[in-house]
C-alpha cells in the first residue's frame, strides 16, 4: 500500500480528487481521505506491470514533480502502517506483514491516528514509541481507552481488515483553478495550465482512453469568457504535446481582459491509436509527425485554415468524397473495399484489358433522378497496371474510372 500526503498550499477538496484521478494510472484502487489530506494507492497488483517497486515510485516521484507538488510516500502492508510510515522520510519500504511490528517499534506515539486525550494518556504512563504500546495487552487497552483504540491497532498491523471506498474517476473530466488576483499576461496562464494537463494526462491513462478534442475557458471580470478548443488529428494524451499546441493558440488570442479563472473540460474520449513499431517500418512514424504538423498548423492558423479529404454517404465514387476542415478523420468500416486514390471522370474503354475476381455492384441517385447501376471490376492491362472499371447496367458500356499507383 501506498501512502501519499499532499502538503502543496492548494487544499481545496477539488484539486485532491484531480489528483486520486491523477494517481489512477499507477493502480486500480485509489482511496481518498480529504479530511487528513491522504491517498491509499494498492500496488501490489501493479509492481510487475511498472518493473518493481524502485522504478514505480521514481514514476510517482516523477509526476508529482511535474505536477509541482510534494508529498511523502510509505510504503506497507497495510493503509494505517504505510501511512504512519511516511511520516518517517527514512524509514525503508515494508513489504512484508511479519516485518510490520520490528518497522513501527521505534516510531514515537505522537504520530498515530489515535484520540489526542489517548495519546496524551499514554504518554503520562510512561510510554514513548509505538512498540511499547504494541507490548501492553490488548484488554487492558481496551477497558482503559475503549475499542476504538484496540481497533486501530489491530487494523494498523492487519490483524483487522480494514476495507477502505475506493475513489472511482468522474466519466466526463472537468478542472479549474481560480486565481488568487487576476493575471494580465499569457505568461502568468501558462503554468496552471501546464499542471492542469498533467493531471489529465494521469486521468487519460487511468482509464486507457484518448481524446481528439477539448475545452478551455479563461473566465474574465467583466467581458465573456474566452474559449479555445482544440482539435488533433489523432488522438491524444501526452500533456507536453497538448501543451504546445494550446500555448500556440493562446500566443495567438487576444484577451479582453485580465483572467481570473481556467477551466478545461472534456466530455469525449476515444481509444489510444496503437503506437507500437515496425523493426524496419518507418510508416507508423512518419504518420505522427504528419499528425505533429496538422496540429501545430491549425493551432497556428486555426481550424478553418486546414481542410481534408472526408466522405459523403454515396456509394457513386465521383459522389462519395468531399474537401471539410475540421481535425477529426472519417472512419471507414472495417471490411472497406479497395479503391484508387486516382479517380477520374468516367472515360468509354472499348477494349477490355484483364479482369480480375468478383464485380461489385453499386447502385445509387435514385433520390435526385440520376438512377444508376454499375458493375465496378478490377482489371490488369498489359504494362502492369492495374485499373478500376464498371459495366453500366442500362447501356452495357465499360468506363474507367480510377487508376492504381
Amino acid at each position: 500500500m501506498l501512502w501519499l500526503c499532499v502538503v502543496s498550499p492548494v487544499q481545496e477538496k477539488h484539486a485532491l480528487k484531480a489528483l486520486a484521478s491523477w494517481a489512477g494510472q499507477f493502480s486500480s484502487c485509489v482511496c481518498l481521505d480529504a479530511e487528513r489530506r491522504l491517498l491509499w494507492l494498492e500496488i501490489g497488483s501493479s509492481l510487475r506491470y511498472f518493473g518493481g517497486l524502485d522504478v514505480l515510485l521514481k514514476k510517482v516521484a516523477a509526476g508529482l514533480h511535474a505536477l509541482t507538488l510534494k508529498a511523502t510516500i510509505g510504503v506497507a502492508p497495510t493503509p494505517e502502517a504505510a501511512a504512519l510510515l511516511a511520516r518517517q522520510p527514512q524509514t525503508l519500504p515494508v513489504l512484508q506483514l511479519d516485518h510490520l511490528r520490528q518497522a513501527l517499534a521505534a516510531l514515537p506515539l505522537n504520530e498515530l491516528a489515535m484520540l489526542p486525550a489517548a495519546i496524551a494518556g499514554l504518554q503520562a504512563s510512561g510510554l514513548t514509541s509505538v512498540g511499547e504500546l504494541l507490548a501492553l495487552p490488548r484488554d487492558a487497552l481496551a477497558r482503559r481507552w475503549g475499542l476504538q483504540a484496540t481497533d486501530y491497532l489491530q487494523r494498523l498491523l492487519g490483524e483487522r481488515a480494514d476495507p477502505r471506498k475506493p475513489y472511482r474517476a468522474p466519466q466526463t473530466y472537468y478542472r479549474r483553478f481560480d486565481f488568487a488576483e487576476p493575471v494580465q499576461t499569457v505568461e502568468g496562464l501558462l503554468f496552471p495550465l501546464r499542471r492542469i494537463l498533467y493531471e489529465l494526462q494521469g486521468y487519460l491513462r487511468g482509464r486507457d482512453a484518448a481524446l481528439q478534442a477539448l475545452n478551455v475557458a479563461f473566465r474574465h471580470h467583466d467581458h465573456a469568457d474566452t474559449v479555445l478548443t482544440l482539435r488533433t488529428t489523432d488522438p491524444q494524451r501526452d500533456a507536453l504535446r497538448l501543451f504546445a499546441l494550446l500555448r500556440e493558440k493562446l500566443e495567438r488570442t487576444q484577451l479582453p481582459g485580465a483572467v481570473t479563472q481556467i477551466r478545461l473540460g472534456v466530455e469525449r474520449f476515444v481509444a489510444l491509436r496503437d503506437t507500437q513499431l515496425h523493426l524496419w517500418d518507418e510508416s507508423e512514424r512518419h504518420d505522427a509527425s504528419w499528425s505533429d504538423l496538422l496540429d501545430k498548423l491549425r493551432a497556428r492558423l486555426g481550424d478553418q485554415a486546414v481542410r481534408r479529404l472526408g466522405l459523403r454517404d454515396d456509394h457513386r465514387p465521383e459522389k462519395a468524397w468531399c474537401v471539410e476542415s475540421g481535425a477529426a478523420a472519417a472512419d471507414l468500416p472495417p471490411a472497406f473495399p479497395d479503391r484508387p486514390l486516382w479517380l477520374l471522370p468516367p472515360r468509354p474503354i472499348e477494349r477490355l484489358p484483364k479482369l480480375l475476381g468478383r464485380p461489385e455492384r453499386i447502385e445509387a441517385g435514385w433520390w435526385n433522378g440520376e438512377d444508376s447501376s454499375r458493375d465496378y471490376y478490377i482489371a490488369q492491362t498489359a504494362e502492369g497496371s492495374r485499373w478500376w472499371l464498371y459495366r453500366e447496367a442500362a447501356t452495357a458500356r465499360w468506363f474507367l474510372q480510377g487508376i492504381w499507383a
